[in-house]
């Protein structure tokens, strides 16, 4: 295997592993929320999202796409900080749009909506992260 090929095929496992982590966080959170304390789909859907943020923001920061890689000045910058924040949020809309609809509005099971609903934006994030939050300026693979 190329080297090239081999990075791609490591990045591509510390993404799923580091969006399994905070999908996971996610996915508990919402459970827990709605399940032992009532909240609503809606409110426990944002109260997840924000507490998966930071795992996610930092694994891929640090792991799936490192500065050394990227041609970033740092692992963490305000640019691919900002940037991130701004994709999770865009994220988060489709998110929580289609757990309110499919979930609370049309009857649909949340665990199934929560489960693909994720898998969806997962999707989303990987491209655009890659291709933009954590780009940097300096040269990159």
């Amino acid at each position: 295997m190329s080297e090239g090929l081999r990075q791609k095929a490591r990045e591509v496992v510390m993404f799923g592993l580091v969006g399994v982590a905070a999908s996971v966080t996610h996915f508990i959170v919402a459970i827990l929320l709605i399940e032992l304390f009532s909240v609503s789909i809606a409110v426990a859907n944002v109260v997840a999202f924000v507490s998966a943020l930071p795992v996610s923001y930092f694994g891929h920061a640090l792991l799936t796409f490192s500065a050394r890689l990227y041609g970033r000045e740092a692992d963490t910058t305000k640019q691919s900080a900002a940037r991130f924040v701004a994709l999770a949020v865009t994220g988060f809309v489709i998110n929580q749009t289609s757990v309110v609809y499919f979930a609370a509005h049309l009857g649909y099971p949340h665990r199934i909506v929560l489960v693909l609903t994720i898998i969806g934006v997962a999707v989303f994030l990987f491209l655009a992260s890659k291709f933009w939050a954590f780009r940097g300026d300096g040269p990159s693979r």
